[in-house]
This record gives structure tokens, sequence and C-alpha cells, in this order.
């Protein structure tokens, strides 16, 4: 058996470095390059006539006790909206297209189910602040599509 020298162990501890700094760089990389772009966003047309159709239910727009005070781009089939009023936590409740064969949502349209944007655990029940929001969101919607059905195509996944 051939004896270890200086010049294996050095290469051997070189080539053990070299690995480890790729494997971390690599690492990195990923973790930087986050999720993947949101599935089914639907095409610019589609979502400039979706923000058409919410109109005026955006922030600043108070629905009752509640006020709108974001509203994030569709992603994943859903719009995200927060409500906040008075004395009470934030709600972020999520506006999906309606599967009359689909889980039962908090509040609905004619074509639009609302949930719960985070999920509360399986023992608990539902928020009554979340309950009421969700109805009064519904009902500012539900105006809209008075006035003309909501284009869903980025509410498809």
């Amino acid at each position: 058996m051939p004896a270890f020298g200086r010049d294996s162990l050095l290469g051997t501890l070189l080539a053990y470095g070299a690995l480890t700094l790729g494997v971390c760089v690599l690492s990195r990389a990923a973790a930087c390059a986050g999720p993947g772009a949101p599935r089914s966003a639907g095409t610019a047309a589609e979502e400039t006539a979706l923000w058409a159709f919410f109109g005026p239910v955006a922030p600043g727009m108070s629905l009752g006790t509640w006020s709108v005070v974001q509203v994030d781009r569709p992603r994943d089939g859903a719009v995200v909206f927060t409500l906040r009023a008075a004395g009470q936590p934030d709600v972020e409740l999520a506006v999906t297209r309606l599967l009359r064969d689909g889980p039962r949502p908090l509040a609905h349209t004619a074509h639009l189910a609302l949930f719960l944007a985070r999920p509360v655990p399986p023992d608990s029940p539902t928020p009554t602040a979340a309950l009421a929001a969700a109805a009064a969101l519904a009902e500012a919607l539900r105006a809209r599509e008075a006035a003309g059905s909501p284009p869903l195509g980025p509410l498809t996944r």
C-alpha cells in the first residue's frame, strides 16, 4: 500500500474544499431563486380585465366596519384581499373562481368564492371576524358582478 505523502494529502484537501464550495454556491443560488413563477396567472389582457372588474374594490375602500388595505396580484388561482377593522386583526381572504363541487367557501358570489388565505388549525372554529370580513367583501363583489361577469382567466389553476 503506497504511503500518503504531503502532495496527495494537499490534493485531497483542495478537492474536498472545492466540492464543499460548489455545494454551498449551488444551494445559495437555489435558495435565492425562490419558487417558480405563479401558475396560471392569466394573460396580461385577462389580468387587466380582472383589475377593471375589481374597480373600486381596492385599497382604501370602506366595506362597512371593514376596509380594504391591500390587494395582491393573482397567484395560483387566487387574488388575496387584506381587510382591516378597528380592534380586529387583519383578515386575508383568497378570492377564487367558484367551483360548485369544490370546498365550501366562507362566502361566495355567483362566480367567486372567498376563503381564508391562511387556514386556521383543523380543531379551531373559523374566527367570527373572518366571517364578517368575508361577508362584507362578498357583498362588494356581488355589486361588481351586477355590472358584468368577472374575467376568470387569472383565477383558473
